[in-house]
């Protein structure tokens, strides 16, 4: 490591040549675990964990390399609002020093209460030229993120996104795989949508998402067929 904590060019060339030589056959989630375990010894860090979107869009927690990350991304899986929704939605690097105090979130920070989770970056997984999911990382202390640790977690991110796509290339018949598959074909229709929102409300793509998804909630409705008719009721003028 060098003195600033961040690792050594050379190790972080060696774990990422590791990790891509994973085996391509069999389950995701063992993949992705293992990339997730690779970024917090890597990287000196609390943990790491991975959301990506599901079917409608709606970010969800897929793995964590511990507890707390998982209760990181159960509490924004319910809320709809945080570090990775935000970095799904603005398809950004989103970093916060100290998570505690960052006004950002308002509801979502009083539920973490008593985590270690201070410092917290989240890079965005990129497929088919857009943000399917959010890679983030946490530390236990206040602290800054450097550029050259975003550069290298961007690595990190396209690893993930290659380990994805693999799965998707291979056909495999697993949950993960067919759940972002879904995800990439309701993309357009629901980006669409949310932007009518924002349009129609002036309001920011987050909270035009969670309109949305409200929506289909309580018509007990995929938020894609409210996306599509809100889209269509657009067209008629309606």
């Amino acid at each position: 490591m060098t003195a600033s904590g961040f690792p050594e060019p050379e190790a972080l060339e060696r774990s990422l040549q590791e990790l891509r030589a994973l085996p391509t056959e069999g389950a995701l989630k063992d993949s992705l675990h293992e990339v997730l375990v690779g970024t917090r010894e890597l990287f000196q860090a609390g943990g790491a964990g991975l959301m990506m979107l599901d079917p409608d869009s709606v970010l969800r927690g897929v793995e964590a390399s511990d507890a707390a990350g998982h209760m990181l991304e159960d509490e924004q899986e319910q809320l709809g609002v945080g570090p990775c929704v935000d970095t799904l939605t603005f398809d950004r690097v989103v970093t916060t020093e100290d998570l505690p105090d960052d006004d950002r979130w308002p509801t979502l920070t009083p539920r973490l209460a008593g985590s270690p989770i201070r410092a917290l970056i989240g890079v965005p997984v990129r497929i088919g030229g857009g943000a399917v999911g959010a890679l983030n990382v946490y530390r236990d202390k206040p602290g800054e993120w450097s550029d050259t640790e975003r550069v290298a977690l961007e690595a990190y991110a396209r690893l993930v996104a290659s380990i994805l796509s693999a799965g998707l290339e291979s056909r495999r018949r697993e949950q993960l795989a067919e759940q972002l598959q879904l995800a990439l074909d309701n993309r357009v229709v629901i980006d669409r949508a949310v932007g009518a929102v924002m349009a129609r409300e002036g309001i920011g793509p987050v909270g035009a998402f969670n309109k949305l998804r409200a929506e289909a909630r309580n018509g007990s409705r995929r938020v894609a067929d409210v996306a599509a008719e809100l889209l269509d009721a657009v067209s008629r003028g309606a």
